[in-house]
């Protein structure tokens, strides 16, 4: 979720189950002129598998948008890392025509140049025999000077730290976030927030627990800032409600102290 130059804001997810053939996945998009309105409107498919540009058929998934220097950054996973760029938001071109980092899927990327002067690419890692106990997947990192690249070689295990979730073991590998604020890192393993002064070394416990009662219902969460809030956004795959993308505004707490505790206020 982010906002283009013409000031609407932008909604790409991937879809599953579709007739695509292959592994039925595509990007579709729907936009709003205001984050906090309902029922977006849909705008179709903003991108299926091509394999003039390397792609796995019926595979695009997990998009994710940075802003650098006044374009638009699209990263995806089909076959490797792909990246798209745009000067506007809303028209995208790729960067090259094949992967420009090899991966698994879900990257999230954070921009850490003030502190080390690289981008950090986190992502999925499905590995045979890496970890049993999370059916063989973990997280890592890779890092660049450059959005376009060149990434490093070498990708860093960055392993889940919450145990795994019974029945969908390797959940908290799915969908790396992990964002700054102030001084301290926060990564989020789904709802669970951990804080570390070192975007690539993690340890428990979390210091917040944002949704207690059900961790799984909502997944896949990204942080999206409008008008100086911070608003949650997340997949809910499970429950009552319509599946489907949710927002809530998330606070910052500085009454909480130097923890930098987390609570979350509905909009």
């Amino acid at each position: 979720m982010f906002r283009a130059d013409d000031g609407r804001w932008q909604l790409i997810a991937c879809i599953r189950h579709t007739t695509h053939p292959g592994g039925t996945r595509l990007l579709y998009r729907w936009s709003s002129a205001e984050l906090l309105q309902e029922d977006w409107k849909p705008e179709g498919i903003f991108l299926s598998s091509r394999p003039d540009w390397d792609h796995a058929e019926g595979t695009v998934q997990a998009p994710f948008h940075v802003s650098d220097a006044g374009r638009h950054f699209l990263f995806y996973n089909s076959r490797g890392g792909h990246l798209l760029t745009s000067e506007d938001g809303t028209k995208f071109d790729p960067v090259g025509k094949e992967a420009i980092f090899p991966m698994g899927r879900d990257v999230c990327i954070l921009d850490d140049r003030k502190r080390s002067g690289k981008w950090i690419a986190y992502y999925t890692s499905p590995e045979k025999g890496i970890n049993p106990a999370t059916r063989d997947h973990t997280i890592r990192a890779r890092t660049a000077e450059n959005l376009q690249g060149p990434w490093s070689d070498v990708a860093v295990e960055i392993p889940p730290i919450t145990p795994p979730a019974e029945g969908y073991t390797f959940v908290y590998a799915e969908s790396p976030l992990v964002i700054k604020r102030g001084g301290f890192y926060y990564r989020f393993e789904q709802l669970n927030v951990f804080r570390s002064s070192d975007p690539l070394k993690w340890s428990g416990p979390p210091i917040a627990q944002l949704a207690p009662k059900d961790p799984l219902k909502r997944l896949a969460p990204e942080i999206v800032t409008h008008q100086g809030n911070d608003y949650l956004v997340a997949y809910q795959w499970r429950g009552r409600d319509p599946r489907g993308i949710y927002l809530t505004r998330l606070v910052w707490d500085p009454q909480k102290g130097e923890r930098g505790f987390i609570e979350l206020r509905r909009e």
